[in-house]
């Protein structure tokens, strides 16, 4: 190298120099702008975690939530000391657990858009056989509760036999065999109820867990299994394309008619569940109890796809129905409404937090 280059160099860092002995300023500048860059990303994250809250508690996503807040409101104003108790807050949790397994149990074949209106009837098959096999039979209560899930989830396959293999519509396979059933379980036992069900049976539903009688924590752990069930496995995806055509689906090499007759059997021992918790908590095995569950199963399932993921019909947009129409109802009857009150409320509330759901309202982020 040549004294001139050599000079050459040295002007140049001092020229690049800060301090002496500090960065040169090319290294200044880039720290600073890879300082900038990250304050950037982190206005960005913000904005987008605003918007994704925004979007997620928008009247389209869960509209049920405004129903129950003007509900709640009414109560406040209404009946402040008989619905704002932590007694009616554990009772609303716990009676309604029921009506969302039957809920879920309405919601698996209908994934596939097939019916099952059988749901209430095997409810009350289930409540009656239970207490049927222990009191009757003298059979332990840790072999009655699995026999009365196998003969259900036999009535199930049967149900699913006829619309799989007869190709019989799944409306009028349902209904011919909701009426079998209740023929049948009407006429069973004298249409007498089974009282006098062992304590440890009864002890299923009455111990409590956290301050929460045990039917709220089953519908959680079955709703869990669902869930994961139908968003997370390959089975839970083929039932929704199902429901999104069946003859593409055919085409796709999913195996149809087998998801669909599993989806009545699933539908079926979910029904028998839901029986066994009513036989405890009531204390007596009766077959009419099914009766008052099927539509009320049926409302939720249909208010709950418009609720967490709009136009799916999904677990936790269901349990959340559940609980919105249950508190409506728990209120009004706490204030002593006329007993046609609180079927006319949950029919206003459907329509209008479908209504809220379909409107599809814009957002407007402040951060957009």
């Amino acid at each position: 190298m040549t004294l001139k280059q050599s000079l050459s160099i040295r002007r140049m860092n001092r020229g690049n120099s800060i301090v002496p002995g500090g960065p040169s300023l090319s290294t200044s500048m880039t720290i600073e702008s890879l300082t900038s860059e990250t304050e950037a990303d982190d206005d960005i994250d913000r904005r987008s975690l605003l918007s994704r809250t925004l979007t997620a508690l928008s009247p389209r996503n869960v509209s049920s939530l405004y129903v129950l807040a003007a509900f709640l409101i009414v109560f406040a104003i209404w009946i402040p000391n008989l619905f704002y108790t932590s007694s009616t807050m554990k009772q609303l949790l716990s009676q309604q657990a029921v009506t969302g397994i039957a809920a879920l149990a309405f919601l698996v074949p209908f994934t596939t858009l097939n019916f099952d209106l059988t749901v209430g009837s095997l409810i009350g098959v289930s409540s009656l056989l239970t207490g049927w096999l222990m009191v009757n039979e003298g059979i332990p209560v840790l072999l009655a509760i699995p026999i009365s899930i196998l003969f259900c989830a036999l009535i199930g396959s049967i149900t699913g036999t006829l619309i799989t293999k007869l190709r019989i519509s799944s409306i009028i396979a349902t209904i011919a065999m909701m009426s079998i059933i209740d023929a049948l379980g009407s006429a069973a036992n004298g249409g007498n109820q089974i009282l006098y069900l062992p304590n440890f049976f009864l002890a299923l539903t009455s111990f409590e867990l956290f301050g929460i009688a045990m039917p709220f924590w089953y519908l959680i752990f079955i709703a869990v299994i669902v869930w994961f069930i139908l968003t997370h496995t390959p089975a839970g995806r083929y039932l929704y394309a199902i429901g999104g055509g069946e003859e593409a689906a055919r085409l796709a090499g999913v195996q149809v008619m087998r998801l669909v007759f599993l989806t009545y059997l699933a539908s079926a021992v979910l029904a028998a569940i839901a029986g066994i918790i009513v036989a405890s908590k009531v204390g007596a095995g009766d077959y009419s109890v099914g009766d008052a569950y099927l539509f009320t199963a049926a409302s939720a399932m249909f208010f709950g796809s418009t609720q967490v993921k709009p136009g799916t019909f999904n677990v936790w947009g269901t349990v959340l129905a559940v609980y919105v129409l249950g508190a409506i109802v728990e209120g009004l009857e706490l204030g002593g409404a006329p007993f046609w009150v609180p079927n006319v409320a949950d029919g206003v509330a459907l329509l209008i937090a479908v209504g809220l759901g379909s409107a599809r309202p814009k957002i407007r982020s402040a951060v957009s």
